[in-house]
């Protein structure tokens, strides 16, 4: 996901080391700590035996769900895989009593764009800092549950 990630975003210009470290700066173990947290819940997606994607959910630091790590193999897409992960997603977040769920996502990912437009997620403010190189193609969205 991270290499996937650091090639797209470098032909925009933003460096690789500077990507890999503010999105894919967590170890294995440090993600396990953050996703087995209270409020928070991770998901994988199998096809044909193999993992085909992943998405999680914490809260956030205003106590907002935040969708994370949403990802779907190349060659898994377009086989329900994404709407599946989302769906539970969601359904966590509802479970944990959230009310709002947020995310941040990058310009290019118009797939992911139009999959989180189809489940209602509108653009909003910025709810973090993050490095001037990836503010030209860093897009925040959130909605309702």
């Amino acid at each position: 996901m991270g290499k996937w990630d650091a090639e797209q975003s470098s032909r925009f210009g933003v460096p690789e080391v500077e990507l890999l470290e503010y999105v894919y700066g967590h170890t294995v173990d440090t993600l396990m700590e953050k996703f087995r947290q209270p409020g928070a819940g991770f998901f994988l997606a199998r096809a044909d035996g193999i993992v085909a994607g992943c998405a999680g959910y914490s809260k956030s630091d205003d106590g907002i769900a935040e969708l994370q790590k949403m990802y779907v193999r190349t060659e898994a897409r377009g086989r329900g895989a994404a709407k599946g992960l989302m769906t539970a997603c969601l359904d966590g977040m509802r479970d944990d009593g959230y009310d709002r769920v947020q995310l941040e996502t990058v310009s290019f990912m118009r797939g992911a764009i139009a999959l989180y437009e189809s489940f209602g997620f509108k653009p909003c403010d910025r709810f973090r800092e993050i490095p001037a190189s990836l503010q030209p193609i860093t897009i925040f969205m959130e909605r309702k549950l």
